[in-house]
């Protein structure tokens, strides 16, 4: 696997919330960030939201902004879920017009997409869900919600269309909320080009091992990129990626190593009482480092996995000691 990784613009973000409304950070000067990005040796792209602003919202010119400093366009996130107006969900909501909205804004970043050749749509039903009992009718959830990512897929089979999942947060349960409901989801929607996004925070979340999450969507031709950030199984800071569960991070790498997956790694990470440079690097650095110890891992991987087939672990554990301390 070629370890491709990407970053959104929102890593240098002020990271502001109810507790600090003002921000934890200053304002870093929109092509200070570019400079920034273009010289962390390992970060090759980055992640795009649309509406593209403050970056070009034409693609050409988009590509051309970003080669100036040896960049490229990474996936390309839907901006359904930053505005109120999609307080009760983009995806399921009960109001046929919140939903043809949503839908119209997912069409436009398919066409923007679409001009860039290999990007993915990343969508996250962020506020697709509840928050109490008797909030919601859930079989009109779920049914507006297969229907509209039918469209969405349908409207250029091309591009393909990656759903986020994540247990909850900014809902207290959200819909796609694992990675079993988010391949439920795909089997209902039944299109070539509906695929998982892996975001090993969310995964985490979900009690979920990322080795496992990744064999199971890759089994399907279901992995269509992966989001890198870290936390204790418990929320969703965004900590920066391979500094808590390290033995689930060489495991994943082992196993992406075995896919030959071609996506996006993209850092997702939130930074509001560290230096947020520094924080970008070091997570860089965290993704080639797994990615090097699983590389020797998998120098060994006949060894490995007779072992698995037997289920040796204690075995597994002396050989992969040895080989990354």
């Amino acid at each position: 696997m070629k370890l491709n990784i990407s970053a959104g613009l929102w890593v240098f973000g002020d990271f502001a919330e109810r507790y600090v409304p003002g921000g934890y950070h200053d304002e870093i000067d929109f092509e200070r960030q570019l400079e920034i990005m273009s010289g962390i040796e390992g970060l090759d792209g980055i992640g795009i939201v649309y509406p593209t602003y403050p970056l070009p919202d034409d693609p050409d010119k988009l590509v051309e902004k970003l080669s100036d400093f040896n960049l490229k366009v990474g996936d390309i996130t839907v901006d359904n879920y930053g505005d109120r107006k999609w307080r009760q969900g983009a995806f399921s909501s009960n109001e046929e017009k919140i939903r043809k909205d949503n839908i119209d804004i997912c069409k436009e970043t398919i066409d923007f997409a679409a001009q860039i050749p290999g990007t993915t749509v990343t969508t996250w039903p962020a506020h697709d869900g509840f928050d109490y009992s008797f909030q919601t009718n859930y079989r009109d959830g779920w049914k507006y919600l297969v229907e509209s990512y039918k469209e969405i897929c349908s409207y250029n089979s091309n591009v393909k269309i990656a759903v986020e999942y994540k247990p909850k947060d900014p809902r207290q349960r959200q819909y796609v909320s694992n990675v079993g409901k988010t391949m439920m989801l795909l089997n209902d929607v039944d299109m070539d080009n509906i695929m998982a996004a892996l975001d090993t925070g969310h995964a985490l979340m979900s009690q979920e091992n990322l080795a496992e999450d990744v064999v199971l969507l890759d089994s399907h031709d279901k992995l269509g990129t992966i989001h890198l950030n870290e936390n204790y199984r418990d929320s969703d800071p965004d900590l920066i990626f391979g500094t808590i569960v390290f033995w689930e991070n060489i495991e994943m790498y082992y196993y992406l190593n075995k896919t030959g997956f071609k996506g996006w790694n993209e850092i997702d990470i939130v930074s509001p009482r560290d230096d947020r440079i520094k924080s970008l690097k070091i997570t860089v650095k965290m993704a080639l480092k797994y990615k090097e110890l699983a590389d020797r891992l998998n120098g060994h991987s006949e060894v490995l996995d007779k072992n698995l087939d037997n289920y040796r672990f204690a075995d597994n554990m002396e050989l992969i000691t040895d080989l990354i301390f």
